[in-house]
């Protein structure tokens, strides 16, 4: 099978991508709230709103990529039954959860509900969180006859990735909501702080390099036991030169930017240290969506 005959294309790789990062901002924002408390309320309505919105497009790409809606409208609902029993019902009820998981918790937060009651919604929401961004590799590792997503590592490194592009996501647009939605608190008043701003972006620093090393040993990891299914993505191929600058754009470009930010935070101005985080984020967001496209490739190119 060539690119061009492709089952699963772009649209397909944008709901994983979309999934995962819905998750990954879910648990991120959680954690801060649960965690950080009133310090980190910011990111925590970041997290949260991107998180929403990014489950509905995701949704809305999946719909798109299988056509099913305008065949048979209500054939979507299939999708609920055999639970269970089918990976396909599981998810499908998972992700149902965390939209109203995750659009709840949007609620209580614009219109100041109970604390107690976000919160509670909350660790109920990180669970269901993280199952999705699991389930978007676990989809792919049930695919019958794909031995390139039979890694048992897969599941794990959408994981990974999901975190890590939730985590850029809601730190990347605490700024954006500060200057196009500047009545919706309290982003505009972090932002013109620069200084807690840039002590956020400082600390949240580590948990990035982590989240990068993992996913970068996670994936040489699958090169160095893949055998032949990994020839695809190192020959000199089209995907291959996806491939690489995933592993360029995704991964080491941002690590360099951790390094260097935490090597010299302590000299570093407050609108550079921003500025380089701010270009640090869009590597991440862009390397997280080109890894769903090279895996949902391989895995159709590969038998």
């Amino acid at each position: 099978m060539t690119v061009s005959e492709l089952v699963w294309g772009p649209i397909m790789a944008g709901y994983l991508f979309f999934g995962g990062l819905a998750g990954g901002a879910y648990v991120v924002s959680a954690l801060a709230d649960l965690f950080k408390g009133e310090d980190y309320e910011a990111m925590s309505k970041s997290g949260t709103y991107v998180s929403f919105c990014s489950i509905l497009v995701g949704l809305v790409l999946l719909v798109l990529d299988l056509k099913r809606f305008q065949v048979a409208p209500l054939g979507i609902l299939n999708a609920y039954r055999r639970f269970p029993d089918s990976i396909l019902t599981v998810g499908t009820w998972t992700i149902t959860g965390f939209t109203a998981v995750s659009l709840v918790t949007s609620v209580l937060w614009l219109f100041k509900g109970n604390a107690l009651a976000r919160k509670i919604v909350e660790v109920v929401g990180i669970l269901l969180g993280l199952t999705t961004t699991a389930y978007t590799g676990l989809l792919l590792a049930f695919a019958r006859g794909a031995t390139f997503w039979a890694s048992p590592l897969l599941p794990w490194t959408f994981v990974v990735s999901g975190t890590l592009t939730g985590l850029s996501v809601s730190l990347f647009m605490i700024p954006v909501f500060a200057v196009f939605m500047p009545r919706l608190k309290p982003f505009l008043e972090l932002y013109n702080e620069k200084s807690r701003f840039a002590g956020m972006v400082g600390q949240s620093q580590k948990y990035v390099a982590v989240l990068l090393v993992i996913e970068l040993v996670l994936v040489l990891i699958e090169l160095a036991t893949g055998q032949g299914h990994v020839e695809v993505l190192l020959t000199g191929s089209i995907l291959s030169l996806i491939f690489y600058a995933y592993l360029m754009i995704g991964l080491v470009a941002p690590l360099g930017i951790s390094f260097y930010t935490t090597r010299m935070m302590p000299t570093t101005k407050d609108d550079s240290l921003i500025l380089f985080s701010m270009g640090q984020y869009v590597l991440i967001l862009t390397g997280g969506l080109l890894l769903r496209y090279v895996i949902l490739t391989a895995g159709q190119i590969l038998h």
